[in-house]
């Protein structure tokens, strides 16, 4: 990639004032002043790209991107794409993977909790996983400073025996989880790594069943990712509002879920992307691993192969220890307008 370093001159910033007030004889002030943030956006974005291409070295006319530079790219080109999708009210803007795995293999079924499905049936050691994850805008610069895009998500995931045809083929198990969050996308760097995004949410999660399978907790978290060149980190803690006694169906979840998930990921050659996946409580030596591992495949369909080993897969499983391998499709890649993915 080639950048020139060009300096503003007066002429240029001259053509552009006598092209700013033609436009405006034609326009609405909420049009002008619409167009004036764009304008700063980019002018903002052009001087962070000359202030990287005078610290950086050069291999002749060729230049290197820096880790910083990728890492804002990517910020700019999810803005853009978002901003497109939340004006088309036909689009559904992805939120976590949506993914299909029609082979999930565990060597450890909960055979204990599927005798309320079919107390005469066990269950299949190989299922159908998948999960559909999607948001929508409902505000823009909703915090001072005008930053921060107020969303609203829903995720769902399954399990489902769909191969199990003599307990009736039935879903397992299915979470559902409801969310309110602010994305706030104020990029800043230190050390080459570049904060592309904070997000505070308010999230519910439950599996819609009644006693005693029922699952549910409410908590607030905040995730920041990371992004260096073609590495990112996510950090996401959370914590869980509590709930009465009386109320609470799963009051031991913190030891088996703990307070958090982090996420490192990378993107490979040709599109290939990797990523790991970190949770539980080291304390009580509960954990939960997950490796992701995906590549273009076809159309927009990306190859996916997933292993999970440990607690907290799942809501009725958080206290049980899956051993989980999947074989599927997903598609949305790790780093995808939604950002790095879950």
């Amino acid at each position: 990639m080639v950048i020139r370093h060009r300096r503003l001159t007066p002429f240029i910033l001259l053509g552009g004032l006598i092209a700013a007030s033609t436009v405006a004889q034609a326009d609405t002030r909420a049009d002008i002043e619409e167009r004036i943030r764009e304008l700063n956006n980019e002018l903002s974005q052009l001087h962070q790209q000359l202030q990287q291409v005078d610290e950086r070295e050069t291999d002749g006319d060729t230049v290197v991107p820096a880790p910083e530079l990728v890492a804002i790219e990517d910020l700019n080109e999810r803005r853009q794409l978002e901003q497109e999708s939340g004006r088309n009210p036909f689009s559904i803007t992805t939120h976590r993977t949506n993914y299909l795995f029609p082979v999930s293999y565990n060597d450890n079924q909960n055979r204990e909790n599927f005798r309320s499905i079919s107390s005469d049936t066990a269950p299949d050691d190989t299922e159908l996983k998948f999960q559909f994850s999607a948001k929508v805008n409902l505000a823009e610069d909703v915090l001072w400073g005008d930053v921060g895009d107020l969303y609203f998500g829903y995720t769902q995931r399954s399990w489902w025996q769909a191969y199990n045809t003599d307990a009736s083929s039935p879903f397992r198990e299915t979470n559902y989880e409801p969310e309110m969050f602010i994305d706030i996308d104020t990029p800043w760097d230190a050390l080459g790594w570049v904060n592309t995004r904070n997000r505070v949410a308010i999230n519910h999660q439950s599996n819609g069943r009644s006693d005693p399978l029922s699952r549910s907790w409410n908590r607030v978290y905040l995730e920041s990712i990371f992004q260096s060149g073609d590495w990112a980190v996510t950090f996401a803690p959370h914590w869980r509002i509590p709930e009465s006694e009386a109320s609470d169906d799963n009051p031991d979840i913190e030891r088996y879920m703990g307070y958090g998930d982090i996420r490192v990921a990378k993107r490979l050659e040709d599109n290939h992307e990797i990523s790991g996946q970190l949770r539980g409580n080291p304390s009580a030596g509960n954990m939960g691993t997950q490796i992701d591992y995906s590549w273009p495949a076809f159309n927009s369909l990306r190859a996916h192969v997933q292993y999970y080993y440990g607690y907290g897969e799942s809501l009725i499983d958080y206290d049980h220890r899956v051993h989980r391998l999947s074989i599927g499709f997903s598609l949305n890649p790790l780093f995808s307008t939604s950002g790095l993915n879950r």
